[in-house]
């Protein structure tokens, strides 16, 4: 059996801590084009917000946003499937995190969906005021009656320590994908994304599978965080940079960092695997 489909986490995974993508880790992705192998990078990020590290010339085949509420061809950016929650459901939600006293932000659908409503409870929360800064100009407080089409998920911030209100609201939000993750501006906060149900790295990463890789070909999955975890778990082959949390590195198999290259590391695990 040989690889037939590679799928990345791109910060603190594929780029480096300068959002750089090194060039081993290039030769990789440009090896594994040559050998047909579908080329796939799984964020976190909006489409509007990995177009401000990926370049037109970036070498994959397609780009999984929100942790798989959309699917796009690259470089074209077509999206070939995207992922929202009714209005109705927005609202449940959105009253669950606010009855919680909670610091959230609501984002607006696909391909929309850099656009957020925010809800903040605390004044001592500096990652959620991060956000809000970065992103101000697509900011509006938030309004129940300007809920009145799909969205595409809520974003919880919490300080730390630890995983916060994750467990409880894994249980409260049963109707919901609800993920965990490290802030990826101080490193320390969690950040709690909450989904449509089924939506995460690993549904559209067994979608493209299924669509564009050869049938009965192995997997490779390459991460560094919480949210990776079902990716990891679904891949044939799951490995984590050495930057990952250490219980990670514990449970998948272990790369370098993400500073030095460690995705070339996987792939050539994986292509000597294959």
């Amino acid at each position: 059996m040989h690889l037939g489909i590679v799928v990345s986490d791109l910060d603190g995974t594929l780029l480096d801590s300068r959002h750089q993508l090194s060039p081993a880790n290039r030769s990789a992705l440009l090896e594994l084009g040559r050998r047909g192998v579908v080329r796939v990078v799984a964020t976190g990020r909006t489409l509007f917000s990995a177009l401000r590290v990926l370049s037109e010339d970036f070498p994959i085949d397609f780009l999984v946003c929100s942790s798989g509420a959309a699917i796009c061809r690259w470089p074209s950016r077509e999206l070939l499937k995207a992922e929202h929650m009714s209005a109705p459901a927005a609202l449940r939600l959105a009253g669950v995190l606010g009855a919680r006293g909670l610091d959230f932000m609501l984002h607006h659908a696909v391909p929309d969906n850099h656009r957020c409503l925010f809800h903040r409870t605390t004044s001592s929360n500096s990652d959620f005021e991060r956000r809000l800064a970065l992103y101000a100009s697509h900011m509006r407080p938030f309004n129940m009656e300007q809920i009145t089409g799909p969205m595409c998920q809520a974003v919880v911030i919490q300080p730390p320590p630890g995983p916060g209100c994750y467990p409880a609201l894994l249980r409260e939000l049963a109707e919901f994908s609800v993920l965990r993750a490290t802030s990826p501006f101080d490193g320390a906060s969690t950040w709690i994304e909450v989904f449509p149900t089924g939506v995460c790295k690993s549904a559209a990463a067994r979608w493209l599978q299924r669509e564009q890789a050869a049938a009965g070909s192995l997997s490779l999955a390459v991460g560094n965080d919480y949210n990776d975890v079902d990716l990891l778990d679904w891949a044939d082959l799951g490995c984590v940079v050495g930057n990952a949390p250490a219980e990670l590195c514990a449970r998948y198999h272990r790369v370098a960092t993400h500073d030095a290259s460690g995705f070339s590391e996987a792939v050539q695990l994986a292509l000597a695997h294959g």
